[in-house]
């Protein structure tokens, strides 16, 4: 696949498929697509995701987007859209490499990818009347060979991290990392204007590895 984004403050992305040459993507996100291109769509279990994970992610809350793509065969060109301004990469990956993809920004990759919903990261916090309510960092696991296209929020900040070497962020902060970067929940305490200190869960993120991170919300 040849994929370029397009345009500015909501950019687009264009897909160039040769004959026979299959795509999936997040169901939705098509503009438009040219006569030659024929669409159909992969389920989880067509996908290799055990009814077990898809069940425990169904109910951890994951979004009903990643319950199948939609599958998209050249030849032709094929353009697609989340309708939101934010950075947008394509990104190939090597044989065995591994990203760890924030729930809800992912675009569309090369059929040759391998898929697997993740939990990257989860916490505990209490509601106003006291229940422990658990959250969860969803994620979309996809390992190479293939190319990789997703979009941030904003602009995409990217650190190569060393063995042993951490950077932390926030929760809405994480966009990807490789999956051999080490992710773990710290509470840190902060102030707030009037109501004294309280916690908030900040991630920390362990190399060795790439992580990016984005700057909207």
């Amino acid at each position: 696949m040849q994929a370029d984004s397009v345009g500015g403050i909501t950019p687009a992305v264009l897909a160039t498929l040769k004959p026979g040459e299959k795509i999936l993507a997040a169901h939705g996100l098509m503009l438009f697509k040219e006569p030659s291109i024929k669409v159909g769509r992969r389920t989880m279990r067509q996908l290799g995701v055990s009814m077990g994970t898809y069940m425990a992610m169904h109910s951890r809350g994951d979004a009903e987007e990643n319950f199948f793509f939609a599958e998209f065969e050249g030849p032709g060109h094929v353009s697609f859209s989340r309708d939101k301004g934010g950075e947008v990469r394509v990104v190939p990956l090597p044989p065995g490499q591994t990203w760890h993809l924030r729930e809800g920004h992912l675009i569309c990759f090369d059929e040759s990818i391998r898929y697997q919903p993740v939990v990257v990261a989860q916490w505990q916090v209490r509601d106003a009347n006291g229940q422990v309510e658990n959250r969860y960092l969803f994620a979309d696991s996809l390992a190479g060979p293939g190319t990789l296209v997703f979009q941030a929020y904003g602009n995409i900040l990217s650190f190569n991290l060393q063995p042993g070497e951490t950077i932390r962020t926030s929760t809405e902060g994480f966009l990807a990392a490789q999956n051999t970067v080490g992710v773990q929940v710290q509470w840190q305490f902060a102030a707030q204007l009037g109501t004294g200190n309280y916690q908030v869960p900040v991630l920390h993120l362990t190399g060795p590895g790439q992580v990016m991170v984005h700057s909207g919300l």
